[in-house]
């Protein structure tokens, strides 16, 4: 029996030693697959951070894009608008000084336009250019100012 027993605890106690062993191996792997994890975890949890962070930057940069791209196209609107304007700032002016000389001869001028409404009209162009040629002369004679050429139907 007692060798028997020698036989067992000759063969037996190697393995257990060796099962302790793996079982001490495995205990410090799974230690290490723990922190291991935790720290899988912990920067995965900073990703997602991140990852939020990213795409709410992105989110901000397009729609300050979008501003940009609304403002410069405002902006060119608004240049557009300044030079037709500057364009026709000049028109204006050449019109104001035209109209502030002609100023002086719209009595007169509409005097011949409106008798030609009222009168003339109805007859013959040799006949009414006869007519306004007399009017115009009469009034001309009698220091009424008229533009250079008297012409009605312009006037109307």
């Amino acid at each position: 029996n007692i060798i028997m027993y020698y036989d067992v605890v000759v063969t037996v106690e190697p393995k257990r030693q060796a099962l302790k062993e793996a079982e001490d191996t495995l205990a410090a792997a799974n230690t290490k697959l723990a922190e291991v994890k935790a720290l899988v975890k912990e920067l995965d949890d900073k990703l997602a951070v991140l990852i939020r962070e990213n795409e709410k930057a992105t989110a901000e940069k397009e729609a300050v894009m979008a501003e940009a791209a609304k403002c410069q196209n405002k902006l060119d609107m608004a240049q557009r608008l300044v030079g037709a304007l500057g364009a026709n700032g000049v028109i204006w002016e050449q019109t104001v000084a035209r109209v502030s000389d002609d100023l002086v001869f719209i009595p007169g001028d509409t005097l011949i336009a409106c008798g030609f409404a009222a009168y003339v009209g109805v007859f013959t162009k040799e006949y009414r250019e006869a007519i306004v040629d007399a009017f115009s002369g009469f009034l001309r004679k009698n220091n009424v100012p008229l533009g250079d050429s008297v012409d009605p139907l312009s006037i109307l």
